[in-house]
């Protein structure tokens, strides 16, 4: 009996620090002005923004944070404004109390997650990722994604027509994945690929009914080559429906 009474008293007691603790973090929110941001990026995700970045561009979105009581700062607003950096597919910014009754810090926690690069275009002054839903993303010299290269003449217009849904096809079969690393692009907006395995330049031509052009090329791999080697042609040409020619060395 004395036990039972125990527990509901400790119960009681429990509930009502609860409810103390709540209402006291939630008065102090009005009181504690924004003191500190802290950015937190996921291990894997990509870093074309780095942490000191993102601080930058929380600051530049409202140049008055650190004047505002906690419960002052819009977090809804900031996350809507980093959103609209390229880099940055979606943000979450938290506030916190830390600190004791004595000593209150405001602390703003932003958890930024960045996009994921498809390909990389890059020629002359032309350096930039596309990720799949067509975003361009500025390349960062303190970062590399290791995804498709494309080079040659691409504007955007034709990276998003033409290049998504190949290199995404190429991505989605392992085989393609691992033989296909480089693209290149002609004034005419036809494409020329490096293979890794053999020194031959596949002559692609423009970039449609690429799944029927990948699979002549896959039967052409399996058996002429298993055949006579891969160094028997010097190029291969898929440029004319239902036809692969090759040139020998």
């Amino acid at each position: 009996m004395f036990k039972r009474i125990l527990n509901i008293g400790l119960i009681v007691l429990a509930g009502i620090f609860l409810v103390f603790t709540m209402a006291f973090s939630s008065g102090s929110l009005s009181k504690v002005k924004c003191d500190e941001i802290t950015v937190v990026i996921p291990d894997d995700s990509p870093r074309f923004i780095d942490e000191a970045e993102v601080t930058r561009l929380v600051k530049a979105a409202d140049p008055k944070l650190f004047e505002r009581k906690l419960d002052q700062v819009n977090a809804h607003t900031l996350e809507l404004k980093l959103e609209k950096t390229p880099a940055i597919k979606n943000a979450e910014v938290f506030r916190h109390i830390e600190g004791d009754r004595m000593d209150f810090k405001g602390h703003l926690v932003v958890e930024v997650t960045q996009r994921e690069p498809l390909f990389r275009v890059k020629d002359g002054q032309t350096d930039y990722y596309m990720d799949e839903a067509g975003v361009v993303i500025p390349a960062n010299p303190k970062f590399t994604s290791h995804v498709m290269l494309v080079t040659g003449q691409v504007d955007e217009k034709f990276a998003r027509k033409e290049l998504i849904p190949l290199i995404e096809f190429i991505n989605g079969d392992d085989f393609w994945k691992a033989q296909i690393k480089q693209v290149a692009v002609n004034g005419s907006g036809e494409l020329l690929m490096v293979p890794l395995v053999g020194d031959q330049i596949i002559e692609f031509g423009e970039a449609t009914n690429y799944r029927e052009k990948f699979r002549n090329l896959k039967a052409l791999y399996a058996q002429a080559f298993n055949e006579f080697g891969w160094d028997k042609y010097k190029k291969i040409s898929l440029k004319y429906k239902d036809q692969v020619v090759c040139t020998k060395r």
